[in-house]
């Protein structure tokens, strides 16, 4: 850490982000508190002062972590209900789950991680962010969902919206987690972009999105610029 002399909130901020690769590599269960400090650069003491005990930094952690899906809030917080829009949001969940935003690829791989050793303990993590940062996904799209439906640019499917919704999302989670390793599980056998644009598209044709609006509103190139 910076010899500065930071405020109280700096400090917070700045041992959160030193140990989120801890918790990323190890889990919660496999840290110590020792491991936390040295990552750190300050003492156990100084850790406790901040953080009194391992369940509180980890609780701070789970806020810190899902940060970066606020500003896919904000992307589609002001977008009206349509079609349209229904394309556009499935693909920015599934762009910012599955290959993550340009520029935050290093928060893209720790959250997965972070993802994956809680859900081998207690599932916390996840769970927080389910709860509270994907509501507007979940809202936005079944929105979208009925809108589409009325348009007739949606067939009937013996789905229920949440669940089509939840479905695309455990795709991109899976896509994300073959590719943590440094060579990926599974060859695709073709870039990030075109796997992410072949992913959109099964999802839009699994929630049953007609082949006319699909070619109507799904241009990736223009949704990427979009998700950037």
């Amino acid at each position: 850490m910076s010899d500065r002399r930071m405020n109280g909130h700096e400090r917070r901020t700045a041992i959160v982000k030193a140990v989120l690769p801890v918790f990323a590599k190890n889990g919660f269960a496999n840290t110590t508190t020792r491991e936390l400090a040295e990552a750190a650069g300050v003492s156990e003491a100084l850790l406790y002062k901040h953080f009194p005990s391992k369940d509180l930094l980890y609780a701070e952690i789970k806020n810190f972590g899902c940060r970066a899906v606020e500003p896919a809030y904000e992307k589609v917080a002001g977008l009206e209900p349509s079609t349209s829009t229904l394309v556009c949001v499935v693909y920015y969940l599934m762009r910012c789950v599955a290959i993550g935003r340009r520029g935050d690829f290093d928060g893209w791989e720790t959250r997965h991680r972070l993802v994956m050793h809680s859900c081998l303990e207690d599932g916390a993590f996840p769970r927080y962010l389910f709860q509270s940062h994907f509501t507007c996904f979940w809202s936005k799209i079944e929105a979208c969902l009925n809108v589409a439906q009325r348009a007739g640019d949606l067939v009937a499917a013996p789905v229920t919206n949440s669940n089509k919704l939840r479905f695309a999302h455990h795709l991109a989670c899976m896509i994300a987690i073959v590719h943590l390793p440094s060579e990926p599980v599974i060859d695709y056998e073709v870039s990030r972009e075109e796997l992410l644009r072949q992913a959109v598209w099964f999802v839009l044709r699994g929630i049953g999105l007609t082949d006319g609006a699909i070619k109507l509103h799904y241009n990736a190139k223009a949704l990427s610029l979009f998700a950037d």
